[in-house]
């Protein structure tokens, strides 16, 4: 991925969930090419991605301002083309796990068809409730390949993302996400706090590095009321 891209994707995740709030000046092109280490044209072109999908305006004399939501809706909205992990989209508050299972194991044929491994190949099995300040946000079943990294129950305390790139260099930059609607199981309602048959929100993910390997084959579970996922769309009008 080219470096002006990872600006972009980071600086809208910043935008779309309050970091950067809406009708409030962005911090300037100085702070965001020391943030980033690159020059001022790398980032021109970060900020030329969100201008066009209309999430930031500029005023001359004035500076860049993200753009106010049409919507008056306090409830937030979390990007569906970032990480779904809580670290990534609620950075700046109170995250913690409640870690229910963890185990390995030879991997299932389902498991084997979207990680790219075969049948003698172990994986870890985990299972995780992410708290966002104390309360139940989502119920986490993850499946990874043995051989991606060591992981032990104090991993799975904190972020997982975070823990692959900064020990491994394992970066989710891509990934194929289903997204679906289903009745709260009995292990849902328990874990989640739902009345039985609520609907619940899943985000299956098959995640992939940045040399394109799946490390990663994970189903989300969301509390339908709580979450709401945007995915922007451009249209580049060049290629119509």
């Amino acid at each position: 991925m080219y470096k002006y891209r990872e600006i972009y994707s980071d600086i809208k995740r910043d935008i779309l969930t309050n970091h950067y709030r809406s009708g409030t000046l962005l911090p300037t092109q100085e702070f965001f090419s020391e943030k980033y280490n690159v020059s001022r044209i790398t980032l021109k072109k970060s900020l030329n991605l969100l201008e066009n999908e209309g999430l930031i305006y500029s005023k001359q004399g004035s500076g860049t301002y993200v753009r106010s939501k049409i919507e008056a809706d306090e409830s937030e909205l979390l990007p569906l083309d970032l990480p779904v992990g809580a670290t990534f989209s609620h950075k700046d508050q109170n995250i913690s796990s409640n870690v229910l299972f963890f185990d390995a194991r030879l991997p299932t044929t389902e498991e084997q068809q979207n990680l790219g491994i075969s049948s003698n190949q172990p994986v870890y099995e985990f299972k995780r409730i992410r708290k966002i300040n104390s309360k139940p946000y989502s119920f986490e079943h993850v499946i990874m390949p043995v051989h991606i990294a060591p992981i032990d129950q104090d991993i799975l305390n904190g972020s997982v993302y975070d823990y692959l790139q900064q020990n491994v260099n394992i970066q989710l930059l891509d990934a194929r996400r289903i997204i679906y609607a289903q009745n709260a199981t009995e292990e849902l309602n328990q874990v989640l706090h739902v009345p039985k048959d609520s609907p619940i929100l899943v985000i299956e993910q098959t995640g992939y590095d940045q040399k394109g390997r799946a490390f990663e084959f994970s189903k989300s579970y969301f509390i339908s009321n709580q979450s709401k996922f945007v995915l922007d769309v451009h249209i580049n009008k060049e290629r119509r």
